[in-house]
């Protein structure tokens, strides 16, 4: 280690350490030099490296384990695998209770396949039927799909032989190794949705795929391949010394020896955060609603509703400033910190804005394979709602009534979150992330504008899951406690385009409310100039100074401007959403609102042609003031009395009932 000064440079991304060798029996090391210890207490000092002259006072103490082994199939690691499993079913309540069958989207009314891989190497494999996710215990599975997955699929021609026997020979390797990991752990059944559901039948694909709720909800342990395509199956051949955080050894001038343990700070959000298994929209989900995870990457995670660890921290004491991604129970288990600060729609806006980064490979997919977080947020909040105005709670269990979510946007708080935006940062996580602008192949951009007429066919302009790539998601809402908020519309019907109530994905809003025509107070040909180029603009109001004084405007798009079938800019407005800062104390006031475009009527279907103006989303807009914000509208910069501040509210709310009925698609 060189001179003792050296361990006060700062060294980026490692954290050292004092380190005390522990033997597994628990004696200490020191004791007996010649044994080699695989077990050390890590003891943070303050600060850290300049330990001279200072008492050695821990602020906390860590028993770390270097794995020793090549591989994450070995005994040790699976050792400590069942203890975890043991102490998360035994003593971990949230854990418990997640998997207690308390609650389901259907009551159990509708039954499973499962995979029955017998307790050794001599039991067949076959495909069972029949069971309720609430009486038997079964693992799941998380991985990423290859081109090899569908060659064993479950399909209705090898449905009844599957039944008897599957041939495991010409599985992936990932199958094969589930098997050895259900065995170890003695568990006879694993949920694996290529063999589980029939491939080749939509309509059992469209049932199974809504019972994932209960899936892994009830699963009572998710084996999560979390390298994805970069390794055929869970067991993973690794460098222990790679894997292991480093010890450091030297003698003092006395005689002693000293040790210090090096760790990389916040690897866990590389190999766990930022896994290319969690880049895949249909794998949040999976995690989301798992009690209880163990991830095979480099060395085993574990992640449960009340601990996260690893081969190297077993205990999880420190170190990971981790939370399960279930953050419905997160919050509701601090609710005397954040559970109190966020409301259930800023959970669901989170939710979202993590979802809304992963990738799918079908469109189609991305209300669908979101679909269990929806039914856990309705029944966590929504039916605990209703429970308190019903005299049974048992009559409120089978509603099964789930439109409280339109497509994937919260009923009762739908205008604040029609308010989202396309967040352009750079994606770290996902290889080749979508980004705009950037310069393109013709075929790419081509492919690119076909993505953003796809999700457009599928999905409402108003809806996130409108947007051609993988974008994040974000509240434009900037408040402060005194701040008086007003809606500018008023949603009087929502009007599903499919008769499926269960789905409810495509709907159109019948609102009342009023555009900036033409954005008059702004150049629309510096919008569109930019938009060429750019995911966003902006400037400073120029024009109708008594209007919006001493004011600027952003707008972020939501998809390229199509230079094949441009917009007409007299067809472009901004529809006035909502008006924040009317309180007596601040100041600024900001509008927000979205970009529009007005769509001719000609062939949209008879649900089109009740006289009503009809406008497409093309983005967010905001607009800052000091003054007034609506047409005809001046205040003063500064209300002086709260009077002030409720007339001016007052007459938001009078001026909104008479503004003309529009509709959004």
């Amino acid at each position: 280690m060189g001179e003792r000064r050296w361990m006060g440079m700062q060294l980026r991304g490692l954290i050292f350490y004092r380190a005390r060798p522990v033997l597994l029996s628990g004696r200490n090391c020191s004791e007996e030099p010649n044994v080699r210890s695989r077990r050390w207490v890590f003891k943070e000092v303050d600060p850290p490296g300049h330990h001279e002259g200072i008492r050695d006072v821990g602020l906390m103490e860590v028993d770390i384990v270097q794995p020793t082994s090549a591989t994450t199939f070995d005994p040790l690691a699976f050792e400590q695998l069942r203890r975890w499993v043991d102490e998360c079913t035994q003593k971990h309540e949230l854990c418990k209770t997640a998997t207690s069958g308390k609650n389901s989207i259907f009551g159990f009314e509708q039954t499973v396949r499962l995979v029955d891989v017998g307790l050794d190497d001599s039991s067949p494999v076959r495909l069972v039927e029949g069971f309720r996710v609430d009486q038997v215990r079964y693992n799941t599975l998380s991985y990423q799909w290859t081109a090899d997955t569908s060659k064993t699929s479950l399909r209705k021609h090898n449905r009844a032989a599957y039944c008897h026997a599957i041939p495991t020979e010409a599985w992936p390797k990932v199958y094969k190794d589930v098997v050895i990991v259900c065995r170890a752990l003695g568990v006879r059944y694993v949920w694996i949705d290529s063999l589980c559901i029939v491939q080749d039948d939509l309509e059992d694909w469209k049932v199974q795929s809504s019972m994932m709720q209960d899936v892994y909800s009830h699963g009572h342990l998710n084996l999560a391949n979390v390298l994805g395509k970069h390794a055929d199956g869970l067991e993973v051949s690794r460098y222990p010394t790679a894997t292991s955080p480093c010890i450091l050894s030297r003698t003092l001038e006395d005689g002693s020896t000293e040790h210090w343990g090096c760790m990389e700070d916040g690897s866990w959000r590389e190999h766990i955060q930022d896994a290319p298994l969690y880049t895949r929209g249909w794998c949040y989900q999976e995690r989301f609603l798992s009690a209880r995870t163990v991830q095979f990457g480099q060395q085993l995670y574990w992640e449960c509703r009340e601990q996260f660890a690893s081969e190297s921290v077993p205990f999880g004491k420190a170190f990971y400033n981790i939370k399960h991604p279930d953050l419905i129970t997160t919050f509701a288990k601090g609710k005397k910190s954040a559970g109190e600060t966020m409301s259930p729609a800023e959970i669901w806006e989170t939710i979202v804005k993590i979802y809304t980064t992963t990738q799918l490979t079908q469109q189609s997919d991305k209300l669908v394979a979101l679909r269990g977080v929806f039914n856990r947020f309705w029944e966590r909040f929504e039916v605990e709602a209703e429970a308190r105005k019903q005299e049974s709670s048992q009559q409120v269990q089978h509603q099964h009534n789930i439109d409280w979510c339109i497509a994937g946007l919260w009923k009762r708080d739908l205008i604040r979150q029609l308010l989202w935006r396309r967040h352009t940062y750079h994606l770290d996580s996902i290889p080749k992330p979508e980004r705009w602008p950037e310069e393109e192949e013709d075929a790419q951009q081509n492919s690119f504008y076909a993505r953003a007429t796809e999700v457009l066919k599928l999905y409402p302009s108003w809806s996130w899951a409108a947007c051609p790539s993988y974008h994040g998601f974000g509240i434009c809402f900037t408040t402060q406690p005194t701040d008086k908020v007003e809606d500018m519309i008023v949603i009087e019907h929502i009007k599903p385009l499919n008769h499926n109530p269960q789905v409810f994905d495509s709907s159109v809003l019948i609102l009342r409310g009023l555009l900036y025509s033409g954005i008059t107070a702004i150049d629309l040909s510096h919008v569109f100039a930019e938009w060429r180029t750019k995911s966003e603009s902006s400037g400073t109001v120029k024009h109708h100074a008594r209007l919006i004084r001493r004011s600027a405007w952003w707008i972020y798009f939501d998809r390229p401007l199509n230079l094949l079938t441009p917009l007409r800019p007299e067809s472009v407005g901004v529809l006035m959403v909502r008006l924040v800062g009317l309180g007596e104390v601040r100041q600024t006031r900001y509008m927000h609102g979205l970009l529009v475009e007005k769509l001719v009527r000609t062939g949209m279907g008879e649900d089109m042609m009740d006289g009503l103006p009809t406008y497409r989303r093309m983005g967010f807009f905001l607009l800052r003031s000091k003054r007034g914000l609506i047409p005809g509208v001046e205040w003063p910069e500064r209300f002086r009395t709260v009077e002030e501040a409720e007339a001016a509210a007052r007459e938001v709310r009078e001026r909104r009932g008479t503004w003309p009925l529009l509709r959004l698609v």
